[in-house]
């Protein structure tokens, strides 16, 4: 297994990963380009056997990252590659003096109980923030714990 920052080379996988998890609520093929593209964004990769599994992608802000977007292939799911992932980027926040937030759907119980294991914390909610109604949780990692 190889974690590495990730390019506009992975952009189809990527997007095929998004696509698969997120469905029509997946980023366009244009907005991940951008990221991947942008000095701005942190992405990472998880790589089994040199195939893309596992992606992460943050907004690097002046005293925050906030990921943005995180999946992994359905084949590859429950094997601790999210976990990782974030634990990079906490990681990374903690080296640069950042905090780390995140957005995640309340219906998304999945993701959510992840975060919470891994110490986040909800700090605000957004009532009916998505198409389907459902509350955005907007989630804080403090890096003093």
């Amino acid at each position: 297994m190889q974690i590495k920052r990730i390019d506009d080379s992975f952009l189809n996988e990527i997007f095929a990963i998004s696509k698969e998890q997120f469905k029509n609520e997946s980023y366009s093929i244009s907005q991940l380009k951008d990221c991947l593209n942008s000095k701005n964004y942190i992405c990472f990769g998880v790589f089994i056997d040199m195939v893309l599994t596992s992606y992460v992608i943050a907004l690097n802000t002046l005293n925050d990252v906030n990921i943005l977007s995180i999946a992994t292939k359905k084949e590859y799911q429950n094997q601790g590659l999210a976990t990782i992932l974030i634990e990079k980027i906490k990681k990374y926040a903690v080296d640069n003096k950042k905090t780390v937030s995140l957005e995640v759907k309340s219906k998304n119980l999945n993701a959510f109980n992840l975060y919470t294991k891994l110490k986040f914390k909800v700090i605000s909610k957004r009532l009916n923030y998505y198409k389907d109604n459902d509350t955005a949780l907007i989630m804080f990692y403090n890096l003093q714990q």
